[in-house]
């Protein structure tokens, strides 16, 4: 069976997904703004602003589908492209472009990791 995704973000929704017989539940952009995460000022920045309700699976970032705020390079590249590098590959593909956004304090280029937020 192939894995379903569903967006979780609070406990209730855990215990509900588990009830319904799910094997393990993901908890992941909820901890994105906690002091101990390593989460760049780029990426905390857009996870609190407008930008945050506009989300994508994209996979030119790592190779592998994986959702993000929208930011230039998946608007330009597009989000799902079957010509991406296998993972891990695309992502030292992309190293260049994140480091020179991220330098300028931009996210144009960096893989804003976040489901949807409301």
């Amino acid at each position: 069976m192939a894995p379903y995704y569903e967006e979780i973000a609070d406990a209730a929704g855990v215990e509900a997904a588990l009830a319904l017989g799910a094997a393990g539940v993901q908890v992941g952009t909820a901890y994105l703004l906690c002091p101990e995460a390593t989460t760049s000022p780029v990426h905390r920045s857009a996870l609190t602003g407008p930008q945050a309700s506009h989300t994508a699976v994209t996979n030119v970032f790592s190779g592998r589908p994986a959702r993000g705020i929208v930011n230039r390079a998946m608007r330009e590249l597009g989000v799902l492209r079957a010509d991406v590098p296998e993972f891990p590959l695309a992502s030292p593909a992309m190293a260049a472009l994140r480091a020179a956004a991220e330098a300028q304090g931009r996210g144009c280029g960096t893989p804003r990791r976040a489901g949807r937020l409301h």
